[in-house]
């Protein structure tokens, strides 16, 4: 009888301690499934993380935050204390792999050229490679 009713106890605490675990994969974070948008580029990274650090900051810069918003990886030089990587910094929508000098269609979006570099749209002068901050523009 009391074997019996160990082993009860033994299956209901088992069965109690694994129903949680599976109930508690309600599935991805952010419902949109980031990375695989029309104008993500070669090279994108889909982990990105604003603030957290990141190596790709020359070449095939950008990359996709929880629930696909685009960043992109930059180097802030003589920053103290001094770091040797880059960190995820908030991006203009990216709109795809466009040619140097290439129209585009209005200020305050960013591309990549066929080569890897970064670029962004300066009205006029069309596509341009290099960075936008606060700062100003950067370019590469």
């Amino acid at each position: 009888m009391i074997r019996g009713l160990t082993i009860a106890v033994a299956v209901a605490g088992a069965t109690l301690a694994l129903a949680p675990s599976a109930a508690a994969d309600p599935g991805p974070m952010y419902p949109d499934n980031p990375g695989h948008y029309p104008t993500d580029v070669p090279g994108m990274r889909y982990d990105a993380s604003l603030g957290a650090p990141c190596d790709n900051y020359q070449l095939f810069t950008f990359g996709r935050g929880p629930g696909g918003e685009t960043e992109a990886c930059h180097y802030i030089p003589n920053q103290w204390p001094p770091v040797d990587t880059g960190f995820w910094v908030s991006s203009y929508p990216i709109q795809g792999v466009k040619d140097i000098g290439s129209p585009c269609e209005s200020p305050k979006m960013a591309a990549q050229a066929p080569d890897g570099r970064p670029m962004v749209c300066l009205g006029a002068q069309g596509w341009q490679p290099g960075t936008l901050t606060g700062a100003g523009f950067f370019p590469g």
